[in-house]
């Protein structure tokens, strides 16, 4: 099995709880919930489509959009992010301070 593939959510507290045992782990689901109640959803602090405004949606990126020229306007401040940046292509190598820790270039 790849490691990277994430299995689907249980559909309820009691798959939740089954897969926990299966797994040996300690952790407890809400005695409160019955095996067949759903699993609370709870916010994520992400913002949802209908609070966006309407000008901010229209220039919104579409699934598989290519954000190399959008993302290279705006490089990042982090030293490190701008060099990796620069490795993937997203900024001019030459636009880019190397790194010293104080023997030499930092990988």
């Amino acid at each position: 099995m790849n490691r990277y593939v994430t299995p689907p959510a249980p559909d309820n507290a009691g798959e939740l709880r089954r897969r926990l045992a299966e797994l040996g782990n300690p952790w407890t689901v809400d005695p409160d919930l019955a095996d067949d109640d759903p699993l609370p959803e709870y916010p994520r602090g992400g913002q949802e489509d209908a609070d966006v405004p309407a000008e901010f949606r229209a220039v919104a990126a579409e699934p598989g959009e290519d954000l190399r020229d959008t993302l290279s306007q705006e490089p990042p401040a982090n030293p490190f992010l701008r060099a990796r940046w620069a490795t993937e292509g997203l900024l001019d190598p030459a636009d880019v301070e190397p790194m010293r820790n104080g023997e030499g270039d930092l990988p």
